[in-house]
């Protein structure tokens, strides 16, 4: 029986915490230029879904990107909203969302597009051979009222420090302080603590 991480039923309307990691012993984020990179791809996903793959934009003439990003919009509606995230050296995590009124599963595409289009960046800079990632990604169905606590849990991982944590190249927390990013929607945050153990992935 595979394990619940693994299972991919994405619900329309429904909140997940999504975690991949590198091979033991590796890292998928070398240096500051590597986090930059990675946001700039998982951004331009999220902004326009169906768009030419990151790695062709530079071989478009603008007329013709901006044809293939204008069919991307879905009327205003995404596939998916990103909530949360937090980058480390060997793993990362996402916070998001199934949006409603879409065949179209929005998190498995944007995490097939992401993990390919990152490995993809990743060997192009270190050479090497083999897939950058420890297996699939990992998930877990996050309810309405446990968002807020994982969140703040993110933004206060106990493997890094204040100074990575407000980085908005490694977090999202500053969205959280600031105005957020447009790509990222921010949600409440309640003053309660909720018991989030199970919603923490090794």
């Amino acid at each position: 029986m595979p394990s619940r991480f693994l299972l991919r039923n994405f619900e329309v309307g429904q909140t997940y915490h999504l975690v991949h990691r590198a091979p033991s012993g590796q890292t998928l984020f070398k240096d500051q230029a590597d986090y930059q990179s990675f946001l700039l791809t998982l951004s331009y996903y999220l902004r326009f879904p169906d768009g030419a793959p990151l790695s062709w934009v530079p071989r478009l003439s603008p007329k013709s990107l901006a044809k293939k990003q204008g069919e991307s919009i879905h009327k205003g509606l995404v596939p998916c909203h990103l909530h949360a995230f937090l980058l480390l050296p060997d793993h990362y995590h996402l916070l998001l969302t199934e949006n409603k009124g879409l065949t179209k599963a929005g998190i498995s595409e944007l995490m097939r597009r992401l993990s390919v289009g990152w490995a993809m960046t990743y060997r192009g800079k270190y050479g090497g051979k083999g897939t950058i990632y420890k297996g699939k990604y990992k998930m877990v169905k996050v309810d309405t009222n446990k968002s807020s606590s994982l969140i703040k849990y993110l933004h206060s991982h106990p493997d890094t420090n204040s100074a990575f944590l407000k980085d908005p190249l490694h977090t999202s927390f500053m969205d959280y302080e600031n105005n957020p990013r447009s790509w990222l929607k921010t949600l409440p945050l309640s003053e309660s603590e909720e018991n989030i153990t199970h919603l923490t992935i090794d």
